[in-house]
């Protein structure tokens, strides 16, 4: 997906690896923080910084006396037209130290893969709206890939939830492929063109559906789906554009919120790494 703006952004922020924050940025953390920034993504014959925006910071939990900071890197590609382009990461810093990110001693685990920025209401909309009742007072949005295995068991789950009790959640679904799973992309976009012939419960009926797949070739992608859903979509039409774009759209709005696996999960705009927070709010309804 987007394999030369994924590419940009690994040679962006390769200098921003684990460093001491220059000792004549004065003034506060942020100040040092975008001070660096600047100096650190020199401009090259590719791109050039525009500017650095701290999009949100906060008291990092796991250790006391540390911050996370959410930034955006604006960068202008002086090969493409002078185009403008946006990069989100995430740093650590004590006000001394910076680093990319922070590994748990226990289990070696990043304390990076679990934060993302929250949600705005710009992700309830009715393009996305899988089950539930679009005006109910409760918003669950999942970010999943249909050949994710811990998502066969979670998508059709909550889906049931939410159909059960519709006035009471909106469940709101974003179509986010894993590279690991090459088949992905074609498997959503033929997704996408069933929607949009009228086909009911497409999503629920591709995560009941035990698609093994592994290739990239497209024809041989959609006659297994056709197949399960005795769907007749074609090559021609999963690729034309409005179909793409979503599918476009759709990782990128995960990639700047800074998610990076599936199945992520939000409620009421905040990160569910339980994923099981609605089912509490379904038990104290009971």
């Amino acid at each position: 997906m987007k394999s030369s703006m994924l590419k940009l952004l690994t040679i962006t922020l390769l200098a921003l690896s684990s460093t001491l924050l220059a000792a004549e940025n004065t003034g506060d953390t942020d100040k040092k923080i975008v001070n660096y920034l600047e100096k650190a993504i020199a401009t090259n014959d590719n791109y050039k910084l525009d500017k650095v925006v701290i999009l949100k910071k906060d008291n990092l939990k796991e250790i006391q006396g540390w911050k996370v900071y959410f930034v955006r890197l604006d960068l202008v590609l002086l090969k493409q037209g002078n185009k403008k382009v946006s990069v989100n990461d995430v740093l650590f810093t004590d006000g001394t130290i910076m680093s990319k990110d922070l590994l748990a001693l226990e289990n070696g685990r990043s304390i990076k893969n679990n934060l993302s920025l929250d949600l705005d209401s710009t992700a309830y909309n009715k393009e996305h709206l899988l089950a539930g009742n679009l005006d109910a007072p409760n918003k669950i949005v999942v970010f999943s890939d249909p050949l994710c295995p811990f998502c066969m068991d979670f998508v059709p789950e909550v889906i049931r939830d939410v159909q059960k009790y519709p006035e009471t959640f909106a469940l709101f679904y974003y179509h986010f492929p894993l590279s690991i799973h090459p088949a992905s992309p074609t498997l959503i976009k033929a997704i996408l063109v069933a929607e949009e012939k009228g086909v009911k419960d497409v999503v629920l009926k591709v995560y009941n559906e035990v698609f093994d797949l592994k290739t990239e070739n497209e024809e041989f992608i959609l006659k297994a789906f056709n197949k399960a859903l005795k769907t007749n979509i074609t090559v021609a039409e999963i690729n034309k554009e409005a179909i793409v774009k979503r599918l476009n759209d759709d990782y990128a709005f995960a990639i700047n919120l800074m998610i990076n696996g599936t199945p992520t999960v939000y409620l009421n705009g905040k990160k569910d790494i339980s994923k099981r927070q609605y089912r509490e709010m379904i038990k104290e309804a009971k």
